[in-house]
């Protein structure tokens, strides 16, 4: 005996073939390939970076990308000194991860509108850009308690940033993020160029704690520690 398919059935098949495609359509992951641990100096150099994966910042620059096995290593050159801000959540919460002469952290958290307010304002510190022992200890120490640290203006080639992120920041496999540039006072430069939210807003990218601020964290690079090697280009 032939059942007779109904409108409900039809709505719900489309639902369900929608839904399915829809999981198929995410983003692939970029690759990002293994190399060497990085001395935090500030420079970006092609035998240190040797093989790191290289993306344009848009209008002009370059962010270069590796990891050694146990942190995501993030090198950015900008055309001259600016402020550098890496944007990444943990699925949950935003962090804005500042360095220019000093390192801090801010945390966003989406409310019941889908606004974004801050739940920690930036603390600065890590201001010494020596490579003392003392200098050094401290760097080891603020990546342990915070899960990164990065390279301050002064400590190498001007323009040039060094990031070490850990894998608290982590996503499963992946980490989602966002770089930016500026150098006041140019309006920043990002990567990926697809980034137009708030993480690009000049009072944020200046270290403070604005309210109300809109994420798009779909817009982000989607990012995945790969165990090969990379190779120089």
């Amino acid at each position: 005996m032939k059942t007779a398919i109904t409108l409900v059935d039809l709505i719900l098949l489309v639902i369900m073939v929608g839904d399915s495609s829809l999981a198929n359509h995410e983003e692939p992951s970029i690759q990002i390939p293994r190399g060497s641990p990085i001395t935090l100096d500030g420079r970006v150099g092609d035998d240190e970076w040797n093989g790191a994966l290289r993306q344009e910042l848009s209008g002009g620059g370059e962010v270069r990308l590796m990891h050694d096995g146990a942190h995501l290593l993030v090198g950015v050159k900008g055309m001259k000194d600016g402020l550098v801000h890496i944007c990444i959540t943990d699925g949950k919460d935003i962090y804005v991860l500042h360095a220019s002469a000093a390192l801090g952290t801010a945390i966003y958290r989406r409310d019941e509108s889908d606004v974004w307010q801050p739940v920690q304002p930036f603390t600065f510190g890590m201001r010494d850009k020596s490579q003392s022992q003392e200098a050094i200890a401290a760097r080891a120490s603020y990546q342990a308690s915070h899960g990164w640290v990065a390279t301050t203006f002064q400590m190498g080639n001007p323009g040039e940033v060094e990031f070490k992120l850990s894998a608290k920041f982590k996503q499963g496999q992946v980490m989602k993020l966002a770089v930016v540039f500026a150098s006041p006072p140019s309006a920043g430069q990002c990567w990926p160029k697809a980034v137009s939210d708030d993480c690009l807003k000049q009072t944020l990218i200046f270290g403070q704690t604005p309210s109300n601020l809109r994420f798009t964290p779909e817009t982000w690079a989607r990012v995945e520690m790969n165990r090969r090697s990379g190779s120089s280009k």
